[in-house]
C-alpha cells in the first residue's frame, strides 16, 4: 500500500521543477529591470492606492515579506532609475513616504496587468471549481512546506 502512496512521487518534483523553468514572473519586458523590483513597483502602487497616499519602507517589506534593507536597496536603485520617489512625511520628518513617478505608475500598472492575465488565464483554462480547488491546495502545500522548512532550522 505504501509504494502506491508514493507512486507520484516523481511526477510530484518534476512539476515543482518545471515552475522554475517556465519564468512567468521573469519576462524581461520591463526595461531592464529585475523580476524583484517589478514586483516592488507593484507593490507601491497597490498600497498607495489603496491608502491615497505614500507607501512606507516598512509597509513595503511586510507586504512583500523581505527585510527592509533589502527593500531600501532596491528602492535606491528604482529611484536611481527615476521610478520613484522618496519624500519626507509632512507630519514626522522620521518617516518617508514612498510613492511612483508617472514613469514607475505606467510601468506598475503594465506589471499588474499583465498578472491579472496570466492568473485570469488559469481561471479559464480550470474553471471556477478547479481554480478554488487549486488555491486551497496551494496554500495547504505553503503552510506544509513552511513549517517543514522550521522544523529543519530547529
Amino acid at each position: 500500500m505504501s509504494g502506491d502512496k508514493y507512486a507520484n512521487l516523481t511526477d510530484l518534483i518534476d512539476v515543482f521543477q518545471r515552475f522554475a523553468k517556465a519564468d512567468w514572473r521573469k519576462k524581461t519586458m520591463w526595461g531592464g529591470l529585475k523580476a524583484s523590483e517589478i514586483r516592488m513597483l507593484a507593490c507601491v502602487k497597490q498600497s498607495n492606492d489603496k491608502v491615497g497616499t505614500g507607501t512606507t519602507v516598512t509597509e513595503i517589506s511586510k507586504i512583500l515579506q523581505v527585510t527592509s534593507p533589502t527593500v531600501t536597496q532596491m528602492l535606491n536603485s528604482l529611484i536611481a532609475a527615476g521610478y520613484v520617489i522618496r519624500t519626507a512625511d509632512k507630519t514626522d520628518r522620521r518617516i518617508t513616504e514612498i510613492t511612483l513617478t508617472d514613469k514607475g505608475d505606467q510601468l506598475a500598472t503594465k506589471a499588474i496587468d499583465r498578472f491579472h492575465s496570466i492568473f485570469k488565464g488559469i481561471i479559464d483554462q480550470l474553471g471556477k471549481e478547479q481554480s478554488d480547488q487549486l488555491i486551497v491546495m496551494l496554500n495547504q502545500v505553503f503552510e506544509y512546506l513552511k513549517s517543514a522548512n522550521n522544523a529543519e532550522d530547529q
